[in-house]
C-alpha cells in the first residue's frame, strides 16, 4: 500500500516534475533542495520526499554528490518506446475485446483529439498529445497497464522537446494521431493496433535520428530553448493517478 503523501509533498512533486518535463530543469542539471525551498516557500522535508519519489520514477538520479535530472540516452528512449508500444497495443486489444469504446469514451476521445488537432504551438500540442495517449490506456480499464503507461509517459514527455528540432514532425504526428483516432472510433482492432505501431515506430526513429546525429549537445540546447518557457496558463490541471499495488 502506498504511503499517503502530505499536501506540501504533492505540491513540491508536481512543481519539480513540471519543471523537468518542460526542460526548465534539463537533463543533467542539479536539483537543489535549497533553491526549491526558496522557490516554494516550504521546508526541505517535503521537497526531499518529492525528490525521492521522482527518483523512484526515473526522472531524478541521486548520488553522493547530490541529485540531478536524469540524462536522456538513446538506450532509455528505445526501451521506453518498446514498453509504450507493448502497453498501448495491449490496451487497444483489451478495449476491443470488451466491445470497443463506450459512447462516453468516444466523446472524451473526440474532445481530446479536437484539442490536439487545434494545438499548433508545442506546449499545448504536447499536453494534448500526452492526454490522447493517456485515454488510449485508461479506456481499456486495466489499472496495471495504466500504471505502467503513466510511468513511461512521464519519462518520454520531456524528450518530446527534442522533436521541435525536426521540421514537420508535429504535422506528421497529427496525421498519425488522426489515423489512430479513426480506427478507435470505428472499433477497428487491426487498424488501431497497426496505426499505434506506425506512430510509435516513427517516434522512435526520430529520437534515434536526433540522438545519433553527432550534434547531441546542440540539439539539447535547442530543446531547452523550446521547452524552457512557462507552461501555458490556461491548460487544464491534470489529476494525478496515484495507484497502489
Amino acid at each position: 500500500m502506498a504511503r499517503k503523501k502530505g499536501p506540501q509533498t504533492q505540491q513540491a512533486y508536481t512543481y519539480i516534475k513540471q519543471k523537468i518535463q518542460n526542460f526548465q530543469l534539463p537533463p543533467g542539471m542539479a536539483v537543489s533542495d535549497y533553491t526549491l525551498e526558496q522557490e516554494l516557500k516550504m521546508s526541505r522535508s517535503p521537497i526531499r520526499e518529492a525528490i525521492m519519489r521522482l527518483s523512484a520514477e526515473g526522472l531524478i538520479e541521486s548520488t553522493g554528490k547530490g541529485a540531478h535530472v536524469t540524462d536522456i540516452t538513446l538506450r532509455d528512449i528505445i526501451e521506453i518506446c518498446q514498453v509504450r508500444r507493448a502497453v498501448e497495443v495491449a490496451a487497444v486489444q483489451i478495449l476491443m475485446e470488451n466491445g470497443g469504446p463506450s459512447p462516453e469514451q468516444k466523446e472524451r476521445l473526440t474532445d481530446c483529439f479536437q484539442n490536439l488537432r487545434e494545438a499548433t504551438e508545442p506546449v499545448r500540442n504536447y499536453y494534448y498529445d500526452d492526454q490522447f495517449h493517456d485515454l488510449i490506456t485508461t479506456m481499456c480499464g486495466n489499472q496495471r497497464l495504466v500504471h505502467i503507461s503513466n510511468q513511461m509517459r512521464a519519462q518520454i514527455y520531456r524528450a518530446r522537446w527534442l522533436n521541435c528540432i525536426l521540421p514537420g514532425r508535429m504535422s506528421e504526428a497529427q496525421t498519425e494521431h488522426a489515423a489512430i483516432y479513426q480506427a478507435l472510433m470505428d472499433n477497428d482492432l487491426e487498424g488501431g493496433v497497426r496505426q499505434i505501431q506506425i506512430h510509435l515506430d516513427q517516434s522512435e526513429q526520430n529520437f534515434r535520428k536526433i540522438l545519433t546525429s553527432g550534434n547531441y549537445h546542440a540539439h539539447m540546447a535547442a530543446a531547452v530553448r523550446f521547452g524552457g518557457s512557462p507552461v501555458t496558463a490556461d491548460l487544464p490541471v491534470e489529476q494525478e493517478k496515484d495507484l497502489a499495488f
